[in-house]
């Protein structure tokens, strides 16, 4: 037994230099789990092997303060249809959901129906999976979604690649980016949602730390008016909303940065 707390500690702290050094950031330490989400691990490849502008916009300065935290919605946001609309005007056909055998990225509904990822979201989830200038930002989730359990399987399911450019960096499934105790999919308000989230967040993060996308404009003046910077998508992440509010953050002065 002894011999063995003796190898876990020279194991831990050979990691813990690793950190110090750089060669593995904070994150690669460990993984947790919760509510059916699975936490970031996504320093699959090294920073000494990972070149960055293969998965980067190339756009932001390195430079630019950047959020420590950046909350996604779900719903019309990162996907399409939404949730309600499978289970109201699609006759409650939504799960299992399977892939489509017309398109590698989409999924099907029980009934047949198309479940796409909107805007950008394959391309900047994969930017913040691996590329460096994001590996100090965490990603959580704030859906009000009408089906948490549908909501849960399509992050299982859809599954996030560099086929733009034929990277060989590994897919992964879309939860593989969040952070799970950053993660609320309940019924009421953001705010509250938000407040939570913080509660849970590790650094004393403020909301003026916090990024947030959303499609629904009542969600983001709400969640706005706490210091947060928020930006409206009704067109779901796009890559002009995504570099615009990136570009703009901090804006914590109540208004809502508007994209097309």
């Amino acid at each position: 037994m002894m011999f063995r707390t003796i190898l876990i500690l020279i194991s831990s702290i050979h990691v813990n230099r690793l950190i110090a050094s750089g060669w593995i950031p904070p994150q690669m330490a460990g993984q947790s789990e919760c509510n059916g989400l699975r936490s970031r691990n996504h320093r699959i490849a090294s920073p000494s092997s990972l070149d960055a502008s293969r998965v980067s916009s190339g756009r932001q300065s390195k430079n630019k303060k950047k959020p420590k935290l950046i909350i996604f919605d779900l719903d019309g946001c990162l996907w399409a249809p939404e949730m309600y609309e499978l289970l109201y005007f699609s006759g409650g056909k939504g799960a299992p959901f399977t892939p489509d055998p017309t398109n590698p990225h989409r999924l099907r509904t029980v009934g047949g129906e198309s479940v796409r990822l909107l805007g950008d979201v394959r391309r900047i989830m994969f930017e913040l999976q691996y590329d460096e200038m994001w590996w100090n930002t965490r990603v959580g989730i704030s859906s009000r979604t009408d089906q948490p359990v549908w909501a849960r399987e399509l992050l299982d399911k859809f599954v996030i690649d560099d086929s733009e450019d034929a990277s060989s960096l590994p897919a992964f499934p879309l939860r593989q980016v969040f952070t799970p105790e950053l993660c609320e999919l309940a019924k009421d308000d953001k705010r509250e949602h938000f407040e939570r989230i913080l509660v849970n967040a590790p650094g004393n993060l403020k909301f003026t730390d916090c990024l947030f996308f959303d499609n629904e404009l009542g969600n983001c003046q709400a969640v706005a008016r706490l210091g947060v910077t928020v930006c409206y998508c009704p067109r779901g992440v796009t890559r002009e909303a995504w570099e615009l509010a990136v570009d703009k953050f901090p804006s914590s002065n109540g208004k809502v940065i508007k994209s097309r």
